[in-house]
């Protein structure tokens, strides 16, 4: 009887604690599926940006080639004989016309010889006369005795000494004006010579250098003066040869120096491939003065490349393993879905990329540090027209 009665209050207590339990478990059922449901919620709440891509067949590479800035002209002047300099007309930086005369030679033996040269002309001269009177003189006498000898007053041996003479005389005439020529020339020389003496500039510019002064003995051919040309500037460039091929001798092209443009007008690309850089050499004209020379000077050159892609903004890309870049897609269920590509050419603010996209695709503009594949969100367009403009 006593084991009846334990076994009923047992029963009874078994059944009071399974009941418990069946409770709890229905009411932590109830609270999951809440908390789903405000999990759900809470996701669809989250506004994302998004754009549209639009598949591209080529895309736009603007790069920049740098160079430096040089003078058009420059001139290292020096005297073609040897001296000591006597003045020096300008100092560095100034300010020189063509043909202005910028330095001396101590020119006192030059101008001595010149007037030595000048007094032997006149003398010349002078001799020249004097052999044309003789000659004339001369020739009137034979032409006298001709006559008397034809009718038979003059003997023979007298007109032949008459006509020797004459031809004499028209032959010191001939030296004398060969002593006049030799006499011009040498003065002629002797003028060269003293203009040689003063450094005359050789086109408008600038003086760059200034390698002596007054009382210094100089050489032949040793430099004084370093002139540039300041009007006119050059802008050496070097660029692959790709790009070469590209560019139009005469066509106009920007040109950044400092951060300002410049308009530069394209002279000529030299042939031959530089050894070093591997580049070749393109020559642009600029028409600006007062600019510094060695400065950098870069050449902005956009070529259209040949390629299947999309151009995406860099707020819309994370990184990836192996090198690879992914963005986030918006499928239709507006769930979040990531896909992979690869970036085939970059700008400062938006790639060119390809990989596991397709024309139309909803790409979450920026905000991709808040979202997670699988999420569903809730699509804001962004501006399709700053994403395409960049």
């Amino acid at each position: 009887m006593r084991a009846r009665v334990i076994q009923r209050h047992l029963g009874r207590d078994l059944g009071k604690r399974w009941w418990r339990w069946a409770v709890l478990f229905a009411w932590v059922l109830v609270i999951q599926v809440i908390a789903l449901a405000w999990g759900k919620q809470a996701h669809a709440q989250i506004t994302v940006p998004f754009f549209t891509i639009q598949a591209q067949e080529a895309y736009a590479s603007a790069r920049r080639y740098a160079g430096v800035t040089t003078a058009a002209r420059s001139a290292q002047l020096g005297f073609r004989r040897s001296g000591e300099l006597a003045e020096v007309l300008v100092d560095q930086g100034a300010v020189v016309q063509r043909g202005q005369p910028l330095a001396h030679l101590d020119a006192a033996l030059l101008r001595a010889e010149l007037q030595q040269a000048k007094a032997n002309v006149a003398h010349a001269q002078a001799s020249l006369t004097a052999a044309r009177a003789a000659a004339q003189l001369a020739l009137n006498t034979e032409q006298r005795l001709r006559q008397l000898r034809s009718t038979g007053h003059a003997s023979k041996q007298t007109y032949d000494e008459v006509h020797l003479d004459l031809q004499a005389k028209l032959a010191q005439v001939e030296v004398a004006q060969a002593n006049r020529l030799r006499a011009q020339a040498a003065q002629q020389a002797a003028s060269v010579a003293l203009d040689e003496a003063t450094i005359n500039a050789p086109f408008d510019g600038v003086v760059q250098t200034r390698f002596f002064d007054e009382g210094s003995q100089v050489n032949p051919g040793q430099a004084v003066l370093k002139v540039i040309e300041n009007h006119v500037i050059e802008a050496h460039i070097g660029v692959p040869s790709s790009v070469s091929n590209a560019l139009q001798p005469g066509n106009t092209y920007a040109l950044y120096i400092n951060g300002e443009q410049h308009s530069g007008r394209l002279t000529t690309v030299l042939p031959e491939v530089d050894r070093d850089s591997r580049t070749v050499n393109a020559i642009f004209s600029l028409p600006v003065e007062q600019l510094a020379l060695g400065a950098v000077v870069e050449l902005e050159f956009s070529q259209q490349v040949v390629g299947n892609g999309f151009w995406l903004p860099m707020s819309a890309l994370t990184a990836a393993d192996r090198g690879l870049w992914s963005v986030y897609v918006i499928n239709t269920d507006n769930i979040i879905e990531r896909r992979l590509l690869e970036v085939v050419h970059s700008e400062a603010e938006r790639v060119f990329a390809r990989g596991t996209l397709s024309h139309a695709d909803r790409v979450v503009y920026t905000g991709v540090q808040r979202i997670v594949p699988g999420q569903i969100v809730e699509p804001v367009p962004a501006l399709q027209a700053s994403i395409a403009a960049q």
